[in-house]
């Protein structure tokens, strides 16, 4: 039996060391990570997906886009959950819920993120949403229980407050958020800007066939 172990756990020493597929600080399209701690730095969110993104200490995570459908082991975040001073910029992709605790804190520009948790005191805001004017607060029973709205992208967005954190007495999330409408001007700049971006995509299509032709 020994002679059968030596062998095995030479040839284990000599494996290389695997890490996990966020360690280039990168979750991109083809790439879905179950649980994800990261602790330094930034990690970003381009077309991949994750079960779990933990962020703690200074630690920053940018989400730009995920992957699609939403659901475990299938695409999106499922839990995204800040810690101590960590800070999120959501810009799009799709997230089940949100958990923003201790002085973390979150700037949502875009996307779909279903719910999200708060356990923090009001002291300050800690969520920090991008819309355009006409937004509204959800109510149920009277309480305020959501948000909805446009992104100032005008694409809508609706947000479910949990009151998990209200179970262990943290104020209700609505408290910690502070919504951020843009002046009309920079509505106009926006426009122009997307207009501008749709045609130097078209003008690159067909850039990119000269520049074939060309090699």
């Amino acid at each position: 039996m020994m002679k059968r172990t030596v062998p095995l756990l030479l040839f284990a020493c000599c494996l290389p060391v695997v890490y996990a597929g966020y360690a280039d600080g990168l979750i991109s399209a083809g790439e879905y990570e179950w649980q994800v701690d990261w602790l330094v730095g930034t990690l970003v969110v381009d077309g991949g997906g994750a079960d779990r993104i933990e962020a703690r200490d200074f630690s920053q995570v940018e989400v730009r886009s995920t992957s699609a459908p939403l659901g475990t082991g299938v695409g999106g975040i499922m839990d995204l959950v800040l810690k101590y001073n960590s800070h999120l910029d959501y810009y799009g992709g799709e997230t089940e819920e949100l958990t923003v605790r201790m002085d973390a804190m979150a700037h949502l520009y875009g996307g779909r993120i279903d719910g999200i948790s708060s356990f923090q005191y009001a002291t300050t805001e800690h969520v920090f949403i991008y819309a355009r004017e006409g937004w509204s607060w959800n109510y149920e029973a009277g309480k305020i229980r959501g948000i909805t709205g446009l992104w100032y992208d005008g694409d809508p967005f609706s947000i479910r407050f949990t009151t998990l954190g209200e179970s262990f007495g943290a104020d209700p999330v609505w408290k910690n958020v502070k919504v951020i409408t843009p002046e009309p001007a920079t509505l106009l700049l926006m426009a122009l800007g997307g207009v501008l971006l749709r045609r130097g995509h078209r003008a690159d299509g067909h850039g990119g066939k000269m520049g074939l032709l060309r090699g």
